[in-house]
């Protein structure tokens, strides 16, 4: 089962919720327990909107606790708004463009399952 983590409210640096808590997205990602799998180590990704009106979205197919780029950019942006999300496949290739969130113009969402 995937993890996602949306935050709105004042401005903060995205790993006071991803990396910091005890129970942050990144720990979360390391003990799945109603899975298949006991990590969701397909691939991650987060987005946020900061001061253009289009968001900012990374994504990649490696766990997201053994990413040093991720750490990096959740240590360094803040937002009002941002989504992260850690992939456990259901069977669908480990792609970054299997991972979470998607940009289209403007709209950063989510989705659970598969769009078909």
């Amino acid at each position: 089962m995937c993890r996602w983590l949306v935050y709105r409210g004042d401005e903060i640096f995205m790993e006071e919720l991803i990396l910091q808590p005890h129970n942050a997205l990144i720990h979360q990602s390391l003990r799945a327990r109603l899975a298949p799998t006991v990590t969701n180590g397909d691939g991650f990704g987060v987005g946020w909107y900061g001061a253009r009106p289009e968001p900012g979205v990374f994504r990649d197919i490696l766990p997201a606790w053994n990413d040093p780029n991720l750490r990096n950019i959740a240590q360094q942006v803040r937002s009002r708004l941002f989504m992260a999300h850690v992939r456990a496949s259901t069977g669908t290739a480990t792609s970054r463009a299997n991972c979470h969130p998607f940009a289209f113009g403007r709209w950063l969402f989510m989705h659970n399952g598969q769009i078909g």
